[in-house]
Protein backbone atom coordinates (compact mmCIF):
# COMPACT_ATOMS: atom_id res chain seq x y z
CA UNK A 1 0.00 0.00 0.00
CA UNK A 2 2.88 2.38 0.74
CA UNK A 3 4.68 1.69 -2.53
CA UNK A 4 2.27 3.69 -4.71
CA UNK A 5 2.56 6.96 -2.74
CA UNK A 6 6.34 6.56 -2.73
CA UNK A 7 6.33 5.89 -6.47
CA UNK A 8 4.22 9.00 -7.00
CA UNK A 9 6.62 11.17 -4.97
CA UNK A 10 9.64 9.80 -6.80
CA UNK A 11 8.07 10.25 -10.23
CA UNK A 12 6.94 13.80 -9.40
CA UNK A 13 10.09 14.99 -7.69
CA UNK A 14 10.99 17.27 -10.60
CA UNK A 15 7.69 19.15 -10.17
CA UNK A 16 8.25 19.53 -6.41
CA UNK A 17 11.75 20.84 -7.02
CA UNK A 18 10.42 23.31 -9.64
CA UNK A 19 7.68 24.51 -7.27
CA UNK A 20 10.18 25.01 -4.44
CA UNK A 21 12.50 26.95 -6.77
CA UNK A 22 9.66 29.24 -7.88
CA UNK A 23 8.64 29.94 -4.26
CA UNK A 24 12.26 30.71 -3.32
CA UNK A 25 12.66 33.00 -6.34
CA UNK A 26 9.49 34.93 -5.47
CA UNK A 27 10.62 35.28 -1.86
CA UNK A 28 13.96 36.71 -2.98
CA UNK A 29 12.23 38.97 -5.52
CA UNK A 30 9.82 40.57 -3.08
CA UNK A 31 12.43 41.12 -0.37
CA UNK A 32 14.98 42.85 -2.57
CA UNK A 33 15.15 46.68 -2.64
CA UNK A 34 16.84 47.02 -6.05
CA UNK A 35 15.16 49.73 -8.24
CA UNK A 36 14.44 47.26 -11.06
CA UNK A 37 12.79 44.78 -8.70
CA UNK A 38 10.90 47.61 -7.00
CA UNK A 39 9.43 48.55 -10.39
CA UNK A 40 8.41 44.92 -10.95
CA UNK A 41 6.73 44.84 -7.53
CA UNK A 42 4.81 48.02 -8.37
CA UNK A 43 3.65 46.49 -11.65
CA UNK A 44 2.57 43.32 -9.83
CA UNK A 45 0.58 45.34 -7.28
CA UNK A 46 -1.16 47.26 -10.08
CA UNK A 47 -2.11 44.00 -11.81
CA UNK A 48 -3.42 42.61 -8.52
CA UNK A 49 -5.56 45.72 -8.09
CA UNK A 50 -7.09 45.24 -11.55
CA UNK A 51 -7.85 41.59 -10.78
CA UNK A 52 -9.31 42.61 -7.40
CA UNK A 53 -11.75 44.99 -9.09
CA UNK A 54 -12.87 42.30 -11.54
CA UNK A 55 -13.28 39.76 -8.73
CA UNK A 56 -15.45 42.17 -6.75
CA UNK A 57 -17.72 42.96 -9.69
CA UNK A 58 -19.97 40.00 -8.96
CA UNK A 59 -20.36 41.08 -5.33
CA UNK A 60 -21.21 44.68 -6.21
CA UNK A 61 -23.28 44.11 -9.35
CA UNK A 62 -26.55 44.65 -7.47
CA UNK A 63 -25.38 48.05 -6.21
CA UNK A 64 -24.20 51.29 -7.74
CA UNK A 65 -20.61 51.77 -6.53
CA UNK A 66 -20.46 55.35 -7.77
CA UNK A 67 -23.38 56.37 -5.57
CA UNK A 68 -22.04 54.50 -2.52
CA UNK A 69 -18.59 56.02 -2.97
CA UNK A 70 -20.05 59.51 -3.48
CA UNK A 71 -22.12 59.25 -0.30
CA UNK A 72 -19.15 58.01 1.72
CA UNK A 73 -16.98 60.76 0.31
CA UNK A 74 -19.57 63.41 1.17
CA UNK A 75 -19.96 62.02 4.70
CA UNK A 76 -16.21 62.11 5.22
CA UNK A 77 -16.00 65.64 3.86
CA UNK A 78 -18.77 66.85 6.18
CA UNK A 79 -17.18 65.24 9.24
CA UNK A 80 -13.80 66.77 8.42
CA UNK A 81 -15.40 70.13 7.77
CA UNK A 82 -17.16 69.89 11.13
CA UNK A 83 -13.82 69.29 12.83
CA UNK A 84 -12.29 72.20 10.96
CA UNK A 85 -15.27 74.44 11.73
CA UNK A 86 -14.69 73.78 15.43
CA UNK A 87 -11.06 74.71 14.90
CA UNK A 88 -12.12 77.78 12.94
CA UNK A 89 -14.50 78.86 15.70
CA UNK A 90 -11.81 78.67 18.35
CA UNK A 91 -9.42 80.47 16.07
CA UNK A 92 -12.00 83.14 15.24
CA UNK A 93 -12.42 83.93 18.93
CA UNK A 94 -8.70 84.57 19.18
CA UNK A 95 -8.42 86.46 15.90
CA UNK A 96 -11.29 88.79 16.74
CA UNK A 97 -9.23 90.10 19.61
CA UNK A 98 -6.38 90.78 17.19
CA UNK A 99 -8.65 92.10 14.37
CA UNK A 100 -7.29 89.50 11.98
CA UNK A 101 -8.88 86.98 9.71
CA UNK A 102 -7.48 83.97 7.94
CA UNK A 103 -9.22 82.43 4.96
CA UNK A 104 -9.83 78.68 4.97
CA UNK A 105 -10.19 76.54 1.87
CA UNK A 106 -12.33 73.42 1.48
CA UNK A 107 -10.51 70.13 1.21
CA UNK A 108 -10.70 68.16 -2.03
CA UNK A 109 -11.06 64.45 -1.28
CA UNK A 110 -10.82 61.40 -3.50
CA UNK A 111 -12.19 58.05 -2.34
CA UNK A 112 -9.96 54.96 -2.41
CA UNK A 113 -10.45 51.33 -1.42
CA UNK A 114 -7.96 49.48 0.76
CA UNK A 115 -6.83 46.48 -1.27
CA UNK A 116 -4.66 44.74 1.30
CA UNK A 117 -2.33 45.30 4.24
CA UNK A 118 1.37 44.81 3.64
CA UNK A 119 2.97 42.26 5.94
CA UNK A 120 6.65 42.42 5.08
CA UNK A 121 9.09 45.01 6.43
CA UNK A 122 6.44 47.63 7.23
CA UNK A 123 3.47 46.00 8.95
CA UNK A 124 1.45 49.21 9.28
CA UNK A 125 1.23 50.00 5.58
CA UNK A 126 -1.75 49.38 3.32
CA UNK A 127 -2.18 49.51 -0.46
CA UNK A 128 -5.05 51.52 -1.99
CA UNK A 129 -6.50 51.52 -5.50
CA UNK A 130 -5.46 55.07 -6.49
CA UNK A 131 -2.11 55.92 -8.06
CA UNK A 132 -0.29 58.28 -10.37
CA UNK A 133 -3.03 57.95 -12.99
CA UNK A 134 -5.38 59.63 -10.47
CA UNK A 135 -2.81 62.39 -9.74
CA UNK A 136 -1.94 60.94 -6.33
CA UNK A 137 1.48 62.02 -5.06
CA UNK A 138 3.77 61.09 -2.19
CA UNK A 139 3.07 62.77 1.18
CA UNK A 140 -0.60 63.44 0.43
CA UNK A 141 -2.64 63.00 3.65
CA UNK A 142 -5.03 60.06 3.93
CA UNK A 143 -8.13 60.35 6.15
CA UNK A 144 -11.26 58.48 7.18
CA UNK A 145 -14.61 59.94 8.27
CA UNK A 146 -13.35 59.73 11.86
CA UNK A 147 -10.00 61.44 11.35
CA UNK A 148 -6.39 61.11 10.20
CA UNK A 149 -5.29 57.70 8.91
CA UNK A 150 -1.82 58.34 7.46
CA UNK A 151 -0.05 59.57 4.35
CA UNK A 152 1.03 58.37 0.92
CA UNK A 153 4.63 57.11 0.91
CA UNK A 154 4.89 55.38 -2.47
CA UNK A 155 2.93 55.77 -5.72
CA UNK A 156 2.54 53.22 -8.52
CA UNK A 157 0.59 53.83 -11.71
CA UNK A 158 -2.76 52.59 -10.36
CA UNK A 159 -2.05 51.93 -6.67
CA UNK A 160 -0.37 53.66 -3.75
CA UNK A 161 1.17 52.62 -0.43
CA UNK A 162 -0.17 54.37 2.66
CA UNK A 163 1.88 54.67 5.85
CA UNK A 164 -0.63 54.46 8.68
CA UNK A 165 -0.69 56.63 11.77
CA UNK A 166 0.10 53.49 13.78
CA UNK A 167 3.47 52.99 12.10
CA UNK A 168 6.40 53.38 14.48
CA UNK A 169 8.14 55.79 12.06
CA UNK A 170 5.11 58.07 11.67
CA UNK A 171 4.78 61.36 13.58
CA UNK A 172 2.62 64.44 13.19
CA UNK A 173 2.57 67.91 14.72
CA UNK A 174 -0.57 68.16 16.84
CA UNK A 175 -2.52 70.46 19.12
CA UNK A 176 -4.98 70.05 21.98
CA UNK A 177 -8.07 71.63 20.47
CA UNK A 178 -9.39 73.08 23.72
CA UNK A 179 -6.25 74.54 25.31
CA UNK A 180 -4.12 74.98 22.14
CA UNK A 181 -1.20 73.04 23.67
CA UNK A 182 1.26 71.84 21.03
CA UNK A 183 3.02 68.49 20.84
CA UNK A 184 4.05 65.60 18.59
CA UNK A 185 1.84 62.53 18.15
CA UNK A 186 3.71 59.29 17.56
CA UNK A 187 3.39 55.56 18.13
CA UNK A 188 5.82 54.86 20.97
CA UNK A 189 5.52 51.06 21.18
CA UNK A 190 3.14 48.17 20.49
CA UNK A 191 0.61 49.53 23.00
CA UNK A 192 1.43 53.23 23.40
CA UNK A 193 0.03 55.89 21.09
CA UNK A 194 1.06 59.19 22.66
CA UNK A 195 1.34 62.93 22.36
CA UNK A 196 4.89 63.84 23.40
CA UNK A 197 6.85 67.00 24.10
CA UNK A 198 4.16 68.53 26.35
CA UNK A 199 5.36 70.31 29.50
CA UNK A 200 4.26 68.83 32.84
CA UNK A 201 2.19 71.91 33.78
CA UNK A 202 0.37 72.16 30.42
CA UNK A 203 -3.43 72.26 30.40
CA UNK A 204 -4.38 68.74 29.24
CA UNK A 205 -7.24 66.63 30.57
CA UNK A 206 -8.81 63.27 29.72
CA UNK A 207 -11.28 63.57 26.85
CA UNK A 208 -9.49 66.46 25.12
CA UNK A 209 -9.59 66.28 21.33
CA UNK A 210 -6.21 66.23 19.56
CA UNK A 211 -6.06 67.66 16.01
CA UNK A 212 -3.38 68.40 13.45
CA UNK A 213 -1.71 71.75 14.09
CA UNK A 214 -1.22 74.65 11.71
CA UNK A 215 2.56 74.21 12.03
CA UNK A 216 2.47 70.85 10.22
CA UNK A 217 4.32 70.79 6.91
CA UNK A 218 2.17 68.04 5.37
CA UNK A 219 -1.27 67.98 6.98
CA UNK A 220 -4.07 70.57 6.91
CA UNK A 221 -4.84 71.92 10.40
CA UNK A 222 -7.87 70.82 12.38
CA UNK A 223 -8.08 67.16 11.31
CA UNK A 224 -8.92 64.97 14.29
CA UNK A 225 -6.17 62.59 15.40
CA UNK A 226 -7.54 61.12 18.63
CA UNK A 227 -8.73 61.62 22.22
CA UNK A 228 -6.63 62.03 25.36
CA UNK A 229 -7.12 59.06 27.68
CA UNK A 230 -5.46 59.76 31.05
CA UNK A 231 -2.46 62.10 31.16
CA UNK A 232 0.12 61.46 33.89
CA UNK A 233 3.31 63.11 35.15
CA UNK A 234 6.40 61.34 36.44
CA UNK A 235 7.53 62.69 39.84
CA UNK A 236 10.89 63.81 38.45
CA UNK A 237 9.88 64.24 34.82
CA UNK A 238 9.72 67.48 32.83
CA UNK A 239 7.02 66.32 30.41
CA UNK A 240 3.56 64.82 30.63
CA UNK A 241 2.76 61.32 29.43
CA UNK A 242 -0.36 61.72 27.29
CA UNK A 243 -1.76 58.44 25.91
CA UNK A 244 -4.25 58.77 23.06
CA UNK A 245 -7.02 56.72 21.51
CA UNK A 246 -6.84 57.06 17.69
CA UNK A 247 -9.89 58.64 16.07
CA UNK A 248 -9.73 56.37 13.01
CA UNK A 249 -10.80 52.73 13.34
CA UNK A 250 -7.77 50.89 11.95
CA UNK A 251 -9.29 47.49 12.69
CA UNK A 252 -11.97 48.10 10.04
CA UNK A 253 -10.08 50.11 7.46
CA UNK A 254 -11.86 49.39 4.17
CA UNK A 255 -12.21 52.78 2.47
CA UNK A 256 -10.10 55.91 2.90
CA UNK A 257 -9.91 59.35 1.31
CA UNK A 258 -6.83 61.01 -0.15
CA UNK A 259 -6.63 64.77 0.47
CA UNK A 260 -5.78 66.04 -3.00
CA UNK A 261 -5.49 69.73 -2.05
CA UNK A 262 -4.48 71.26 1.26
CA UNK A 263 -5.70 74.44 2.92
CA UNK A 264 -4.38 77.70 1.57
CA UNK A 265 -3.02 78.62 4.95
CA UNK A 266 -0.41 75.84 4.73
CA UNK A 267 3.06 77.01 3.90
CA UNK A 268 3.46 76.42 0.17
CA UNK A 269 7.25 76.74 0.20
CA UNK A 270 7.84 73.67 2.37
CA UNK A 271 9.41 70.77 0.50
CA UNK A 272 7.72 67.39 0.94
CA UNK A 273 9.32 65.16 3.55
CA UNK A 274 9.45 61.53 2.50
CA UNK A 275 10.50 60.34 5.94
CA UNK A 276 8.54 60.89 9.11
CA UNK A 277 5.21 62.68 8.91
CA UNK A 278 4.98 66.14 10.46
Amino acid sequence: MLERPNDFLVSSREYFVLFAAIVAALAILFNNDAPQLDAIRGYAVDRYAAFHVLADWKTWRDYQPEEVSALRQRTTQLLLENSQLREAYLENVRLRRQLEYRERAQLELRAARVLFKESNSTPNTVVIDLGASAEVKANMPVVTPEGLAGKIIKVNQHTSHVQLLLDRDFSVSARIQRSRVLGIVTWMSAQDFEMTGVARHADVTAGDVVVTSDSSALFPPGIRIGLVLKPTVEPTGMFRKIPLMPAANFARLEEVFVVMTANRNLRSNIAPNAGKGE
